[in-house]
């Protein structure tokens, strides 16, 4: 079953663009060693393992498609570099205005129907504290998020796509249920539609998604998610409340072991190493993330707050930013910020957001949402114009 499952997903993945590094010779003899060695460090190698793919030299950067482990391997890429002495310093003229920018947002997952199955929600019953239930779901707040910061964007001249339509809905092609009925070699031994959605599902979205920005060709993306955290173990943080709350954001990079074994990730691996995309995010989701803090009055995350898989799968940039290679950081092409905002199931925030104070797009939401919009805005702009 589980072959069969390998070769469905290693099938679906295939139909994903193209992987050609031949895309990449135009940068040729534009980096430095050291330049390149201070991205592999800063941005790139969660894992020193993933050195078995490539050689560097103060000539070139081969990339190999097998680790050194293997008998036979061949050269994928070479990167011809110069001399320090040789670099050139380019200048970027300053933006004015919004006037014309090209901004792709993505509000993370779906919501509404499919909440539950994605378990993407917060349902926390009554208790002394609080006489009535708390409910609401991620995909609905982030849908929100964005159309705000839409229309705040618009305002300014900026020409803007969100990657879905409506909350409940995905950017794949096929409608959960529909796709289902199609792939019933899935669940002839997984009846848990939960698994189903997030582990074959949920994947084959986020790569429409990327692949819809990359048709887009924005200036930059922002993925719109707020967190949540589990306060023990086999305890649902849907249905518990914590006490921390604080903002992060994420910028691709941090590959860690075994994540150069396909093509299509060497391929997104050399496009970050080449371009300024990585740069990019970094001064991106500083800007958005310091707004984070100024406009919701919340901390960015710290080691206090116990969110262990910041040190065991990412690489700390700066306080509350960090690379790590999630689906859409390493697929979406171009600058990139991927909010976390705010704990959901805190103690304080789960009450503010299940707010019914603000109106978006008719219908009655927690003004929390437009603050959080606001953030946005400021951070990108601040990253743009200044």
């Amino acid at each position: 079953m589980r072959f069969l499952l390998s070769l469905f997903l290693l099938f679906q993945l295939c139909l994903f663009g193209g992987s050609d590094l031949s895309d990449f010779d135009g940068y040729q003899e534009r980096w430095t060693r050291p330049e390149i060695e201070k991205k592999l460090e800063q941005f790139l190698q969660r894992d020193e393992r993933m050195q078995n793919f490539f050689t560097l030299t103060d000539e070139v950067f081969t990339l190999y498609d097998t680790p050194i482990s293997q008998k036979e391997r061949s050269v994928e890429f070479c990167l011809k570099l110069i001399p320090s002495s040789k670099k050139e310093e380019g200048s970027t003229a300053k933006r004015k205005n919004l006037v014309g920018c090209k901004i792709a947002i993505d509000p993370g997952h779906l919501g509404g129907k499919y909440a539950r199955l994605e378990e993407r929600f917060i349902d926390i019953p009554p208790s002394l504290e609080r006489e009535k239930a708390i409910a609401f779901d991620e995909g609905t707040l982030s849908f929100l998020t964005a159309r705000y910061l839409q229309i705040l964007l618009e305002k300014e001249g900026a020409e803007v796509m969100i990657t879905r339509k409506r909350i409940g809905e995905g950017v794949y092609e096929k409608d959960f249920f529909d796709w289902l009925k199609a792939s019933p070699e899935l669940w002839w031994k997984e009846a848990h539609l939960t698994t189903l959605f997030r582990r074959y599902y949920n994947p084959l979205d986020l790569r429409a998604r990327a692949k819809r920005i990359n048709a887009y060709a924005p200036d930059l993306t922002v993925v719109i998610h707020y967190n949540s955290q589990e306060v023990a173990e086999g305890s649902a943080s849907n249905h518990s409340v914590a006490s921390s709350n604080y903002n992060m954001v994420f910028i691709p990079g941090a590959f860690c072991r075994s994540e150069l074994i396909t093509q299509e990730s060497r391929y997104e691996f050399i496009r970050l190493l080449v371009t300024d995309d990585l740069p990019a995010s970094l001064h991106l989701s500083q800007a958005i993330l310091k707004q984070f803090s100024s406009h919701l009055g919340v901390p960015v995350v710290s080691k206090n707050d116990g969110a262990r898989y910041l040190e065991n799968v990412c690489l700390k940039l700066d306080e509350g930013v960090y690379a790590r290679n999630l689906a859409l950081t390493r697929l979406v092409h171009g600058p990139v910020c991927y909010g976390e905002t705010l704990i959901q199931n805190n103690i304080d925030e789960c009450q503010t957001l299940s707010r019914k104070d603000f109106v978006i797009d008719g219908r009655r939401c927690s003004s929390r949402i437009k603050q959080v919009a606001e953030a946005y805005f400021d951070g990108i702009k601040e990253h743009l114009l200044n």
